[in-house]
């Protein structure tokens, strides 16, 4: 009997323990199952930034003194990659845009004999300039981009139209302060040119904590709508003294370092550093007794600091504020001429330039 009664409490234990299974089993087939997570979007193929920089004087890549004052500009740009191989020989086909919009921060362009100052902002809108940009680049190679960008730039009072010196009586010329020459008080002309670049990521290939990114650009200026402020005849948007229909090379590199690792921050550092070199006849027309005494325009390096602003949530864009100064060595005795048109008699023949600025941009 014994052994009977303990056969019979390991059945209804059995029985107890698969009755509680069963139970366990069947609530669990009861409850819904979790979906898996959703897969990230797929990244996006457009891109674009905007940011605001102040000079305290504008030099452009050419060599060309702009503004002695200071000025503000708002760059705005946007990318859209229409062809992505990370292993062909075609690696990226891109398409974008870009926008400049140019303020000056005082009213007077230079000194009291320049003919920049004679001008009346104010009056005739012309403290207001705009530049509009349409590139197209294909990446190839893992490592080489060839980009042609078309550039177009204008103002309120571009195309040629007659501004009158508002120092002088209605309809006169201005008159250079250097060499007594006759030139029209019109502001800018419309101005229209191509830059075709071929650039290198040597980072990409060496992973050295430096890359220097060797590049050369092809200028060629198209042509002019009108004749432009400062010459009686027409010009190029280079400098005033180049011929339009002409073109030169601008040759350079962007030496680039990442020094988080050695100091903290996200900071980063690059070096623009460029010169321009051509035919003579590139700055072949003359101001005064300007003259082209070279192959080369203009040398210039500089350093430039960014620093990424990471503590702002990357769903707002990626900020950033960047700093630095720019040296230009005026090679060319043509531009030096040139420059005292813009900043006046009083600056002389200057050969060394210095500018700085700083500026707040965003990118998404």
């Amino acid at each position: 009997m014994s052994r009977i009664r303990s056969s019979l409490a390991l059945l209804v234990g059995c029985v107890w323990a698969l009755g509680l299974a069963g139970t366990a089993l069947a609530a669990d087939m009861a409850m819904p199952v979790k979906a898996p997570p959703p897969p990230p979007p797929p990244p996006s193929w457009w891109s674009a930034f905007i940011e605001v920089v102040y000079e305290n004087g504008q030099v452009n890549p050419q060599g060309q003194a702009v503004y002695k004052e200071g000025d503000v500009q708002i760059i705005a740009g946007a990318n859209l990659a229409l062809y992505k191989d990370k292993t062909g020989f075609i690696n990226n086909v891109s398409v974008g845009g870009l926008v400049i919009f140019d303020f000056i921060a005082n009213g007077s362009f230079g000194p009291a004999d320049s003919v920049w100052a004679a001008i009346n902002p104010a009056g005739d809108d012309a403290d207001f300039y705009h530049i509009l940009a349409a590139d197209a680049s294909v990446t190839f190679g893992q490592y080489w981009t060839l980009t042609d960008t078309f550039f177009h730039l204008s103002g309120a009072n571009a195309n040629g139209n007659f501004v009158a010196n508002p120092a002088t009586p209605a309809g006169t010329l201005c008159f250079n302060a250097v060499a007594g020459a006759p030139l029209g008080c019109e502001v800018l002309p419309a101005w229209y040119w191509n830059e075709l670049k071929l650039s290198l990521n040597d980072g990409a290939i060496t992973h050295w904590p430096i890359s220097f990114n060797p590049y050369v650009t092809w200028y060629y200026e198209l042509y002019p709508s009108g004749p432009a402020g400062v010459l009686t005849t027409g010009t190029s948007a280079a400098c005033f003294s180049c011929n339009f229909q002409n073109s030169d090379f601008i040759i350079g590199m962007t030496p680039k370092v990442n020094i988080q690792p050695y100091i903290g921050l996200p900071i980063t550092l690059t070096v623009p550093t460029w010169f321009t070199v051509g035919p003579t006849s590139f700055w072949g027309q003359t101001i005064g007794t300007g003259f082209s005494n070279s192959n080369i325009g203009v040398f210039s390096t500089g350093l430039t600091a960014s620093l990424a602003m990471t503590w702002v949530p990357a769903q707002y864009g990626h900020w950033s504020l960047k700093a630095g100064v720019q040296y230009y060595d005026i090679v060319n005795k043509a531009l030096q001429i040139d420059n005292t048109v813009t900043y006046g008699a009083s600056f002389g023949l200057q050969q060394n330039i210095v500018t700085g600025f700083v500026g707040v941009g965003v990118g998404f």
